[in-house]
């Protein structure tokens, strides 16, 4: 069974704080549609582009944007072009919500790995021979678990993952033992990297930790990449079964957690200077508007008459209970009204007068306002 050992620290405990706080800000602050959108294509392209660099690909930046949207038949592009198709598959499964799970891990990595010729398999079973990291008698080599221990360990580990145990624990500190618990396990021959570093990025978004997918957790390793390795390595033996097996993981939990802030931060930073810049001109009704209600009222004010309760559902996407509890609570508040003020169920519905005089007096102006259509 695995049991993971660690502390929290002080320094983890503030870092938790910013993470959170980082959260909230970026959740809570409305930028258009048509910049949010930019900004998330900017993430994944450089996840990629960072984690293959982190991984030894000797492709410059250049090619490696040539080779993000095109299959290739050599190696190094076909890597590029593999990883930017692994970020679609999990968003696909971050949007059903799936657990962690040796399939997904199989079926993620199966999407990860370059394969040179044949058809390329569903699933992607673990090691069949031992790997080694590194050199041996240089700095950073490692020998991994023999591979006959492999599948045992892989599946304590999801596991833990998904025990209530597991569930009680802060989603950035869950995130980082997997990631270190996965690396030591080193399940394949190749790409076990970019896969943990792509699953620590997944626990974090399922857990309502995603900051609208703009945050790369690979930009503070590609900066501090010594640091990344040492505190990996945290002083152990280079064989598993000396001391990794059963090692105290709050020298590489501080690690991973102090990136996550930082970046978190960082993309906090940005969020708010942006949103300043696009609200700061905005009418003051429009600056109350939370992210849900902003794109309500694109609709009503520059597309729809009304919305029904189902066109709302599918434009936020969201269940139709809590559909339901908002649009009472914005008629509540003076911003929507129901189309028919007698009906007794509320089944569509549309702007409170002063928005939708407000929005008359935005048409007069349409190309200022533009970027809430978009």
């Amino acid at each position: 069974m695995f049991t993971p050992r660690y502390s929290i620290t002080d320094k983890m405990a503030q870092h938790l704080m910013d993470i959170q706080r980082a959260s909230v800000i970026v959740d809570y602050l409305p930028l258009p549609p048509s910049v949010l959108k930019k900004l998330q294509k900017q993430s994944r392209e450089s996840t990629v582009l960072l984690s293959t660099k982190i991984e030894g690909n000797r492709l410059d930046e250049r090619a490696k944007r040539q080779a993000l949207y095109a299959q290739s038949e050599e190696g190094l592009e076909q890597e590029v072009f593999n990883l930017m198709k692994a970020i679609e598959f999990l968003e696909q499964a971050e949007h059903r919500q799936l657990p962690i799970t040796e399939e997904l891990i199989k079926q993620l990595h199966a999407v990860i790995q370059v394969v040179h010729g044949g058809r390329r398999p569903k699933f992607s079973e673990y090691r069949q021979a031992q790997n080694v990291v590194g050199n041996r008698n240089q700095s950073g080599y490692y020998m991994p678990p023999e591979y006959q221990d492999v599948p045992t360990l892989m599946e304590d580990l999801v596991a833990w993952v998904n025990s209530p145990n597991s569930m009680q624990i802060p989603a950035p500190i869950k995130a980082g033992i997997f990631m270190y618990q996965f690396l030591t396990i080193h399940p394949y021959m190749d790409g076990n990297g970019r896969t943990a570093r792509m699953f620590a990025t997944y626990l974090l978004r399922k857990a309502g930790l995603g900051l609208k997918g703009l945050f790369v957790l690979e930009t503070f390793y590609d900066r501090n990449l010594t640091g990344y390795y040492e505190s990996l390595q945290m002083d152990l033996h280079h064989n598993y079964y000396f001391g990794r097996n059963d090692a105290d993981l709050t020298r590489w939990l501080e690690f991973f957690i102090e990136g996550a802030a930082t970046v978190f931060s960082e993309v906090a930073d940005e969020v708010r200077q942006l949103s300043y810049e696009y609200i700061s001109v905005e009418p003051e009704l429009i600056r109350g508007l939370d992210p849900q209600q902003r794109m309500v009222f694109a609709q009503l004010a520059f597309k729809r008459v009304s919305l029904s309760t189902t066109d709302i559902r599918r434009l936020l996407d969201l269940s139709e209970r809590t559909i339901r509890d908002k649009v009472k609570k914005w008629i509540a508040e003076g911003f929507l009204v129901p189309r028919d003020e007698d009906a007794q169920r509320i089944r569509s519905v549309t702007l409170a007068e002063k928005y939708r005089k407000l929005a008359e007096e935005m048409e007069q102006d349409l190309d200022r306002y533009r970027y809430l259509l978009q």
